[in-house]
């Protein structure tokens, strides 16, 4: 399995930002396994569904997507470059036909559609939309045609229609609880989606509203077992692959906490330490658990016991990592 890793240190700390290349090894650690290529601030990253092409956001500068083609060896070669539609781009989706990926830019507050083409380059923005006239657009979430935007600023979740031709309807808006600044979410088969709060540092579950045919907020819980020391601002959010426990990385506590979501209510398993500082994004590749640990330049291996992360020692260094993404 091949693990990409999202870096972008200041430029005080040295070396360029860029997309490490890495290959998992059977105890978990990880291998280089291709010279690192040039992004800049790729804090952010998925893959095109059927083709061998990989997306980055570029957050620093006026705003763009890349696209990178997957050699045979797991090295990058670039492949296409365009705008994302607005400033410090930092999240994607690509709708699982391979058509269009979205973007989500914290600095202006909007969501954009690029088409892509049959061989994954991407093409100029064809619809921006804005939410509630903030900043700070976190999250994009695409099932099918329906579009969810996760919008810390305007503290709210947003849903959209994504037409054939790659504009977006707009459907509903489920307001967050006061204060809570909603970052990320996962899906449940049931409906319900998951949030990771990143100011509160709560967890919020939504359920399907018939009234609206979109989400409404029904529950908001502590997303730590531990109370944090000082502050503690929440980061990735993640699913079991049974879709039976939730994960929630916190920044400041420097942990991964546990979640069982059979009920309607998630209940609390476990929270247990990273092993590095300032847990910006996790993923899971199997049975292991891969954790950027942003202000510790390192990201550590933990793994799956019985569906809880526990520590597992195994650290890679590389500089402020932002996003791991696996991909067999």
């Amino acid at each position: 399995m091949l693990i990409y890793i999202g870096s972008q240190p200041s430029e005080a700390d040295g070396p360029a930002a860029g997309i490490g290349v890495f290959a998992s090894e059977d105890r978990g650690g990880l291998r280089p396994v291709a010279d690192p290529v040039a992004a800049p601030a790729p804090s952010f990253l998925a893959t095109h569904p059927h083709l061998p092409v990989l997306y980055a956001v570029c957050t620093i500068g006026t705003g763009a997507v890349r696209a990178f083609a997957i050699e045979p060896s797991g090295s990058l070669r670039p492949l296409s470059q365009q705008p994302s539609g607005g400033s410090q781009p930092i999240h994607l989706a690509v709708s699982a036909d391979g058509h269009h990926l979205l973007c989500a830019n914290w600095g202006s507050g909007s969501v954009a559609v690029l088409p892509l083409d049959l061989e994954g380059r991407l093409t100029p923005p064809v619809d921006v939309v804005h939410q509630g006239g903030s900043k700070e657009a976190h999250h994009v979430s695409l099932i099918g045609s329906q579009v969810t935007v996760v919008h810390l600023g305007a503290n709210a979740l947003y849903g959209y229609r994504l037409a054939a031709t790659g504009r977006l309807r707009q459907g509903w808006v489920a307001p967050a609880q006061p204060g809570a600044g909603p970052r990320h979410l996962v899906v449940h088969p049931s409906g319900r989606r998951y949030v990771a709060d990143e100011l509160s540092s709560t967890l919020s579950t939504y359920a399907p509203d018939p009234a609206t045919g979109g989400l409404r907020r029904v529950h908001t819980q502590p997303a730590t077992l531990v109370e944090p020391a000082g502050p503690n601002h929440l980061s990735e959010i993640a699913a079991s692959p049974d879709v039976r426990f939730v994960y929630v990385a916190s920044r400041g506590n420097d942990t991964i906490s546990t979640f069982a979501v059979d009920a309607e209510v998630p209940v609390p398993v476990d929270e247990v330490a990273t092993g590095g500082e300032f847990p910006r994004h996790f993923a899971l590749a199997g049975e292991r658990v891969y954790v950027a640990n942003e202000r510790s330049d390192s990201v550590t291996v933990l793994r799956l016991d019985d569906s809880v992360p526990r520590p597992t020692g195994l650290v890679v260094q590389t500089p402020a990592p932002t996003c791991v993404l696996p991909r067999s």
